[in-house]
C-alpha cells in the first residue's frame, strides 16, 4: 500500500542538511536509517545555471545502497521563494549490476526533475520505466580522445585496484563531463559502481567520493587545461580505452557482500527491479508552514528498461595502429618527462631523439613543451652528475670508472652536439671533465718516499752492462727499515715480494707495461735487503741495502742505462697483502714534471678560510713523503727559503703574506702591478682560491729550501 509522509519546515522539525534543509519523499520499503542520511545531505547547490550530480555509497540496514543525486537551482515555489531541487535515485547491488555505469546514467536518464513550482502533493508516476537514451559506446573512450588528444588518458582515473583517488580540475561543461567519468568507469566493468563522484566538490564536499571535481588535497590532479600536453598512462586499461579491445575481467561484488545485502545470487532472481525516486528541497528562508509529501498508487517493484547497448565492430588495422602510435608516443612523453624529472637529461634526449626520428608527429606535438627546458638544463644536468662520479673519493685507483665516465662524457657531448645544445660554460666544462678523466686512467697512486741524492754510475760502452748506485743517507735507511719491518719480515723468515724499476718524469704515472720481478725482503743482524731476485751467477737487477757498513741503492743493467748519472728513477715494490710502496730517487731536481690536477682539485673552505684538496685529490696529495722535511701547499709566486714550516694546507695568512712582498718588490722579477691589484681585490672578496692561483705542493727541507715541485692545480 502507498504511504504518506509529513515533514515539516524548521523551526518545526524539518532536518538540516549540507546546505540549507531537505525534505524527502520516499518509498515505504527504504529503510528509515537510509532516508535519514539523504535528509542530512541537503541541497548542495549553488549555481542557477547547471547542475550538480553526485554518486555516492551509503549502508543501512546491513546493505549497501547506490545513490545517484542531482541538484539544482529548483526555480520558484508556491509562496514564490528561491528553492533548491534534490533528486535522489537509489539502487541495490543488483539492480545497480545491470545498469550502465552511474555517470552515463546521469546523463542518459531524462527523468530528472529541474523545478518544483507547485505545493508539495503526492509524487505521482514513480512507477514509469528507467528508460534511457541510447548512447554511442563508452570503448573506446572517444570523449576523452576528443578532449585530450587520446582515449587512452580516460585510464587516469583507474588504479591498480579499482578507481583512482584523484582531483579534476578545470573540466569540460557538465554534459561533456559526465561522459569522461563515464568512459572511464566503463573500463572497471562491473565494478564501475565502485567509482564514487561529485561534479563540484567544493559545495558537496570530498567525503566519500574517488572523483571530484574541483581542488582535494592529497589526491592525484588532472587538470584538463594541460590534459593534451601531457604523457598518457599506459597498461592494458589505457590500451583498452585507446583501441576499444575486449573489456578485461571486470571487479565482481564478493560473495560476502552477496550474503551481506541478502540478495540473490543469479540474474533470473534479480528479474524484477525496486527502483527508488527521493525528491527534496529547500527553502531559502526558515518558515513554520507545513509540507505534504505523498505519493499515489505506487508498485513496491518498478521494471526497468535496461540502456540500448551498441556493440562496437572490430578496429580497422588503421585504427589500431593509430592508437598504438599514440600510446608509444605517450610512453615515450612520459618516460622523457621523467627522466628530466630525476635529472637524466642524456638518457631523456636520447629518447627524445630517437622517438622523433620514428614519429615525426610526436616531436611535433610536444616539442615546446620539452626542447626549452631540455636545452637549458642539460649541460649543468649532465656536468653536474658526472662530476659527482669523478671527484668521489678513490676514483684515482679506480681505472673502470674513470673509463665509465669518460664514455658517458663522450656519449653525452654526441648527444649534445645532435640536439644542438648551446656552446655555453657548462657546455665547454663537459670538454674539460673528459679530459680530466681521460688524466685519472693514467693514474696510479700508491705511497711515495722521496729521496734526493746522487748517482754512482759504471759502464763499459753504449750496449754493454751498466751499474748505478744510489748512497742513502740515515733519515732515507730510517724510512726504507720502518718498510722492512712492516712487511713481516725476521731474521728467521723471509717475505716474497714483487719489485719492478720504473723510469720517473711525472708522480703517480700508471704503467702497466713494465712487468714485475721476483724478490724478497730479507732481515739479517747487521743488514737487510729488498732485492730482486737473481739468476745464477748474476747479481740481482735491483738490491737495496742497509745495514752498518753500507746503505746503497745498486741496479744492475743488461744495457747501458745505469751510466746516467742525473736520472729520476721509482723502485715499486708490492707485499704479500697487496700493500704497495714506492722508492722516488731522484737524481735531478729540476727535470720533474708537476703533475698537474686542474683547479677542481682544490676547495675552499670559507669558515677557515683554508684552501685544501678537494676529497678525491686528497690521496695523491698525501702519498709523498720527504726524507728531508715537509710539503706545504703554496700560492703563485711564494719565494723559498720559507721559515714557517707549513702543512698540506695553505691558509689566509700565508696570500696575504704573499701580496704584501710583492706590493713592495721592486727591480727584476717584479710582477706587472695591474696582477698584483687583481689578486688584492680577489683577496679581499674572500675568494682565496682565485687569489692564489696557480697553486703547487712543493716540498721543502728543514732550512726552509724548496724540493721537488710535487702536483700543480692550474
Amino acid at each position: 500500500m502507498p504511504s504518506q509522509l509529513i515533514f515539516t519546515s524548521a523551526p518545526q522539525g524539518l532536518t538540516a542538511g549540507r546546505s540549507g534543509y531537505c525534505t524527502v519523499a520516499r518509498h515505504r520499503t527504504l529503510p528509515d536509517r537510509l532516508v535519514q542520511q539523504l535528509e542530512s545531505i541537503g541541497t548542495p547547490h549553488e549555481a542557477a545555471a547547471c547542475a550538480t550530480y553526485t554518486f555516492r555509497v551509503l549502508e543501512a540496514s546491513g546493505q549497501n545502497w547506490y545513490i545517484l543525486s542531482r541538484f539544482v537551482a529548483g526555480g520558484l515555489d508556491y509562496t514564490q521563494r528561491d528553492n533548491r531541487l534534490a533528486h535522489h535515485l537509489v539502487f541495490s547491488l543488483e539492480e545497480a549490476a545491470l545498469l550502465p555505469p552511474p555517470a552515463a546514467l546521469a546523463s542518459r536518464w531524462k527523468g530528472w526533475r529541474n523545478e518544483w513550482n507547485e505545493a508539495p502533493t503526492w509524487l505521482e508516476g514513480a512507477d514509469k520505466p528507467l528508460a534511457l537514451e541510447t548512447q554511442s559506446p563508452l570503448i573506446p573512450a572517444t570523449a576523452w580522445r576528443e578532449t585530450t588528444g587520446t582515449g587512452a588518458k580516460a585510464a587516469w582515473l583507474i588504479g591498480n585496484a579499482g578507481p583512482a583517488s584523484v582531483s579534476l580540475l578545470n573540466p569540460p561543461e557538465t554534459t561533456r563531463l559526465l561522459r569522461l567519468l563515464a568512459e572511464s568507469s566503463a573500463l572497471l566493468g562491473k565494478a564501475a559502481w565502485a567509482a564514487t563522484f561529485t561534479t563540484d566538490a567544493a559545495t558537496t564536499g570530498t567525503d566519500g567520493f574517488l572523483w571530484c571535481v574541483g581542488p582535494a588535497g592529497g589526491r592525484a590532479t588532472i587538470d584538463f587545461a594541460s590534459a593534451t600536453s601531457l604523457p598518457a598512462p599506459t597498461g592494458d586499461f589505457a590500451r583498452q580505452a585507446a583501441i576499444g579491445v575486449a573489456t578485461p575481467k571486470g571487479l565482481t561484488p564478493s560473495s560476502s557482500e552477496r550474503s551481506r545485502n541478502n540478495a540473490p545470487s543469479s540474474a533470473k532472481e534479480s528479474s524484477s527491479l525496486p527502483i527508488y525516486l527521493l525528491v527534496g528541497f529547500a527553502a531559502a528562508a526558515t518558515i513554520g508552514a507545513v509540507f505534504y509529501l505523498t505519493r499515489g498508487n505506487v508498485k513496491e517493484e518498478v521494471r526497468v528498461v535496461p540502456a540500448a547497448v551498441v556493440t562496437p565492430g572490430a578496429p580497422t588495422p588503421e585504427a589500431t595502429a593509430k592508437a598504438e602510435d599514440i600510446i608509444r608516443s605517450n610512453e615515450a612523453l612520459r618516460d622523457v618527462l621523467s627522466r628530466m624529472e630525476s635529472g637524466e637529461y642524456v638518457g631523456a634526449a636520447k629518447l627524445w631523439l630517437q622517438t622523433s626520428a620514428t614519429s615525426p608527429a610526436f616531436a611535433r606535438n610536444y616539442r615546446e613543451q620539452i626542447m626549452p627546458r631540455m636545452l637549458s638544463s642539460f649541460s649543468p644536468a649532465t656536468l653536474k652528475q658526472l662530476r659527482q662520479r669523478l671527484e668521489r673519493p678513490g676514483i684515482l685507483n679506480d681505472p673502470k670508472s674513470c673509463r665509465d665516465v669518460v664514455e658517458d662524457a663522450t656519449e653525452a657531448t654526441r648527444i649534445g652536439e645532435e640536439l644542438k645544445v648551446p656552446q655555453d660554460a657548462d657546455w665547454k666544462q663537459l670538454a674539460e671533465l673528459i679530459e680530466r678523466a681521460q688524466l685519472f686512467l693514467t693514474m696510479d697512486v700508491r705511497p711515495v718516499l722521496l729521496i734526493p741524492g746522487d748517482w754512482t754510475t759504471s759502464d763499459s760502452g753504449p750496449k754493454a752492462p751498466s751499474l748505478a748506485d744510489f748512497k742513502l743517507t740515515r733519515n732515507a735507511c730510517d724510512q726504507i727499515s720502518k718498510l722492512i719491518e712492516a712487511s713481516g719480515a725476521t731474521t728467521k723468515e723471509s717475505v716474497s715480494i714483487r719489485i719492478r724499476l720504473l723510469p720517473l718524469t711525472t708522480f703517480h704515472l700508471r704503467d702497466d707495461r713494465t712487468k714485475f720481478l721476483a724478490g724478497e725482503i730479507r732481515r739479517g743482524n747487521e743488514r737487510s735487503w729488498i732485492e730482486s731476485s737473481a739468476e745464477p751467477g748474476r747479481s740481482p737487477a735491483i738490491a737495496i741495502g742497509i745495514g752498518v757498513r753500507s746503505n746503497t741503492v745498486t741496479l744492475n743493467f743488461p744495457d747501458g742505462e745505469g751510466s746516467r748519472a742525473s736520472a729520476n728513477r721509482i723502485i715499486e715494490i708490492a707485499l704479500p697483502n697487496g700493500d704497495r710502496h714506492c722508492i722516488a730517487l731522484i737524481g735531478e731536481m729540476k727535470s720533474l714534471k708537476p703533475l698537474n690536477l686542474g683547479r677542481a682539485g682544490l676547495r675552499l673552505d670559507s669558515d677557515a678560510s683554508v684552501v685544501r684538496p678537494a676529497a678525491w685529490a686528497e690521496s695523491a696529495v698525501n702519498a709523498f713523503a720527504w726524507i728531508n722535511g715537509s710539503m706545504g701547499l703554496y700560492p703563485d709566486g711564494h719565494e723559498f727559503p720559507d721559515r714557517d714550516l707549513p702543512s698540506i694546507r695553505a691558509t689566509r695568512s700565508v696570500i696575504e703574506t704573499d701580496i704584501i712582498r710583492l706590493e713592495n718588490k721592486q727591480g727584476p722579477g717584479t710582477p706587472p702591478y695591474d696582477l698584483i691589484a687583481a689578486r688584492r681585490k680577489l683577496f679581499r672578496e674572500g675568494d682565496l682560491l682565485q687569489a692564489g692561483a696557480p697553486w703547487t705542493v712543493q716540498s721543502v727541507d728543514t732550512q726552509g729550501a724548496a724540493g721537488p715541485r710535487l702536483i700543480e692545480f692550474r
